[in-house]
């Protein structure tokens, strides 16, 4: 009898470098044979910062295939052109994050290899499918992104699917229907209504940009998309982007185990300072 040869699944896993209002980066990472691909979503910290938190995960600069780009904020894209000149790392982002950036002394991505992105074309690079959709968010032309792994002999079949949200001042229909069916989910529980409310810290026009329809999601928001988005197949959810200021880690873990828990799904939050370590989808 013949050896067998089984055939290797490929895997999708992901990790955060950290999340908040003081930087954002996560690593997305697809592995099939002897083949790997590793994108960098967003860089929001410094590229000393962001390569001490990828040696975190036994990662370094030259290990990331490409760095996509949200949007134009500095917590998003403030150590990305930088970045991007140091390891020849190549970038994607909107049109508009590009032209908004075009003139900033240290943001400019101009010189740089850069592809855009647009609303619902998707693109690949290396294994994995990437689906940019537009969010209602005080940006120029803001995306957030799902990440597939299809069947690498039938690119019709998605295997895995991890969707991220987060900057967006309120959930559209257009939300709900991308990310519908993921495996994994990282969601924007920004802040709390009550705190917001009471903070002293943030002046009444920060507030106001905040809890505007084009600011970000209170954990009452976030909660009921949440909702929405649970099936059978849902594997790990985890809360991104909270402010130390207005929102509390303690609250957002009791009110994701009173929803997860019963369906047997696993969560965490992320921290601005270490994010969340690797979770397969």
């Amino acid at each position: 009898m013949g050896v067998v040869q089984l055939r290797q699944l490929p895997q999708l896993s992901f990790a955060s470098l950290g999340s908040g209002s003081s930087g954002n980066a996560t690593v997305i990472q697809a592995r099939c044979s002897n083949r790997t691909t590793r994108l960098l979503l967003d860089c929001g910290f410094s590229v000393r910062d962001t390569e001490k938190r990828l040696a975190r995960l036994g990662l370094t600069g030259q290990d990331i295939d490409a760095l996509i780009i949200t949007h134009e904020h500095e917590d998003h894209i403030g150590g990305a052109a930088r970045f991007a000149r140091k390891f020849g790392t190549p970038l994607y982002m909107s049109r508009g994050t590009y032209n908004s950036v075009l003139n900033h002394s240290t943001r400019s991505c101009a010189n740089l290899t850069v592809q855009f992105c647009t609303h619902n074309h998707p693109i690949q690079i290396g294994l994995i499918h990437i689906h940019p959709y537009t969010v209602p968010h005080d940006a120029r032309e803001p995306l957030q992104f799902v990440f597939e792994l299809r069947d690498t002999n039938d690119a019709d079949v998605i295997q895995k699917r991890l969707g991220i949200l987060t900057d967006a001042g309120h959930v559209s229909p257009l939300m709900v229907e991308v990310l519908q069916g993921c495996h994994a989910l990282v969601l924007e529980y920004n802040y709390d209504a009550q705190k917001m409310s009471a903070s002293s810290k943030y002046p009444p026009t920060l507030k106001q940009r905040i809890v505007g329809a084009h600011g970000h999601l209170d954990n009452q928001d976030a909660h009921r998309l949440l909702e929405q988005l649970i099936h059978a197949e849902l594997g790990s959810v985890h809360a991104a982007h909270l402010s130390r200021e207005t929102n509390d880690v303690a609250l957002v873990t009791r009110m994701l185990d009173a929803l997860l828990t019963p369906h047997q799904i696993p969560f965490c939050v992320a921290c601005q300072d270490e994010g969340f370590d690797w979770f397969e989808v």
